[in-house]
């Protein structure tokens, strides 16, 4: 099996990735959830305090420090 992205313009599917296959076969083709897309201003407001409480800055820089390390710098 062989799975690809496309475009679907309303009419037509058009591959975006190569197509491996070169005999006539049969596709499935699925359609994800149309999702709706939000403006930064907006997903920005929506993240806004939801990692309280979790030291989120504190792990980053603990994890970032523990990468340097391991860069060797």
């Amino acid at each position: 099996m062989q799975a690809i992205r496309a475009i679907f313009d309303g009419h037509d599917i058009k591959p975006i990735e190569p197509i491996r296959m070169k005999e006539k076969t049969e596709v499935l083709v699925i359609f994800p959830d149309v999702i709706e897309k939000l403006a930064p201003v907006e997903a920005r407001r929506l993240l806004k305090g939801t990692g309280k409480g979790e030291h989120l800055i504190e792990k980053l820089l603990k994890s970032r420090a523990e990468d340097i390390n391991l860069e060797g710098r």
